[in-house]
């Protein structure tokens, strides 16, 4: 007697998906091991999110404004989907139990911050395919995994969550206690990177001076740091981002003095100035060691960058105590600022605390902030002219020359500059992306910098150079800056 054949259970083979990414560098992080797991169980990825059976929104939840744009991504796809296609809500904003239920109706999964790894397992029952055995090196939110096709610059995240308490701040409850990456699996992501072609890598974490302590490292970054200068000695440039202000930070800047790839470049969010309203932040209140932190890296590292991010309008802020953030500002005179006004956040302690600044006079008193950063940094940029610096292209667009034609504008980044917040180098002609090269400053402005091509200068290219990279600045490819969106840190 013959038997029925039965059908094959459903398979994500060569299913499309299209991953939304929102937010900070960390984010980026876990889509791409979204990425990754989801190619590893056979699915294509696709750059348009109309062509996708699975569409991932991975969201950012930090601040008000982050999360109603997440909301409005979502909207949108689900408006817009067609029949049979999937929605997911991944990311910060389902880790907010306080705002799950502002979801719009119809996201076929939730998938938190914590739980991205899951994501092969969460597609596939979806789709009713049968599971797959968790796969060797699974570590949960902290899983290593190979990039495809990172690019000339590529994070990597060394570790998650948080275990300081600021005032203002939800990472805390969105992603818990800091859990820390092991270094031989930190090595094996950049080794690959590096083996990709990848020429930068940014390490990020919520608290990167505090990596390790979770593993009992007493200096787990300057350890991790000189194990990487060690270890993987073709890496041309290491950058460390979210630098939390700390005597640790003495220790990490004596490292960074002895190895040429890790970048003289320190982002250390200060917040403040005033010590009482750095108390009501729970943040380091003692502006004296602050400034000996950044005396200290100044001394050790001659041609050191250095970023940082203000607060403005926090409850509680007196006109007195701006004007002492504004003086500090102006002496201590960092090549790239960040200010944000106070956002309300629901569950925490600033949330509570009376005097609220008006939201209009929060918005005066960033707009004056930036106006004296941008007299600081534009002075800085333009005592580069003239200087040659090291630059990686990162993308080539198209710009309209002063005679009306168009022609190629590369763009880049020197060592002076992180990803995504602060400015660019323009370079007439079409160079090749990925490349690193020293090249002349021609030109500068309060964030970005003009360089002579590598031809040299041509008869009328000072003119063309310019006009054609300041247009540029309104046509370069997406991807250059769409990241930063969302991110709280972005510049002025």
């Amino acid at each position: 007697m013959s038997r029925t054949p039965t059908a094959s259970p459903p398979s994500l083979n060569d299913r499309a998906f299209h991953i939304v990414t929102l937010g900070c560098s960390k984010n980026r992080v876990d889509s791409d091991g979204m990425d990754h797991v989801l190619r590893q169980r056979g699915m294509a990825g696709v750059q348009r999110p109309e062509d996708a059976e699975v569409v991932i929104v991975n969201t950012c939840g930090f601040l008000g404004a982050a999360r109603a744009e997440s909301i409005g991504v979502i909207e949108d796809l689900l408006q817009d989907r067609r029949e049979g296609q999937l929605v997911i809500a991944a990311g910060c904003l389902p880790a907010l139990g306080n705002h799950v239920a502002d979801l719009p109706a119809g996201v076929d999964h939730v998938l938190t911050t914590r739980e991205w790894y899951r994501i092969g397992d969460v597609v596939g029952g979806l789709i009713g395919a049968p599971d797959v055995p968790e796969v060797a090196g699974c570590e949960g939110m902290l899983t290593t995994f190979s990039r495809r096709d990172a690019g000339p610059s590529a994070y990597v995240k060394i570790a998650d969550g948080c275990d300081h308490n600021c005032a203002f701040c939800t990472i805390p409850s969105i992603k818990g206690r800091q859990a820390s990456k092991r270094p031989l699996h930190v090595i094996q992501e950049i080794v690959d990177l590096v083996a990709g072609g990848t020429k930068e890598v940014v390490l990020v974490a919520q608290d990167t001076i505090r990596y390790g302590a979770d593993l009992g490292m007493k200096h787990g970054l300057p350890q991790l740091l000189e194990m990487i200068a060690e270890q993987v000695p073709n890496l041309p440039w290491l950058r460390m981002l979210y630098i939390y202000p700390s005597p640790l930070t003495l220790r990490m800047v004596d490292v960074m003095a002895e190895h040429s790839a890790l970048l003289p470049y320190l982002d250390m969010p200060i917040q403040h100035a005033d010590k009482t309203l750095l108390r009501a932040m729970n943040r380091p209140s003692d502006v004296e060691m602050t400034r000996r932190l950044v005396e200290h890296a100044r001394t050790k590292l001659s041609d050191v960058a250095m970023r940082t991010t203000f607060i403005v309008g926090y409850p509680g802020e007196t006109d007195e105590q701006f004007e002492t953030l504004l003086r500090f500002v102006e002496e201590m005179a960092f090549d790239h600022v960040g200010a944000f006004t106070y956002s309300p956040e629901a569950g925490t302690k600033a949330a509570t605390l009376p005097g609220e600044v008006p939201p209009e006079v929060a918005a005066e008193r960033r707009n004056a902030l930036m106006e004296v950063q941008q007299g600081i940094s534009l002075r800085k940029n333009r005592a580069l002219v003239g200087q040659r610096l090291e630059v990686l292209i990162e993308a080539v667009g198209e710009a309209e020359d002063t005679a009306g034609g168009i022609e190629p504008i590369s763009v880049g980044r020197a060592r002076r500059h992180a990803p995504e917040v602060d400015g660019l180098v323009f370079v007439p002609g079409e160079l090749l992306v990925g490349e690193l090269m020293v090249l002349e400053v021609e030109d500068a402005g309060p964030y970005d910098l003009w360089m002579v091509p590598p031809q040299g200068r041509q008869a009328d290219r000072p003119v063309a150079a310019m006009n054609a990279a300041r247009a540029a600045r309104r046509r370069t490819a997406p991807r250059v800056r769409s990241r930063a969106a969302t991110r709280p840190e972005r510049r002025g």
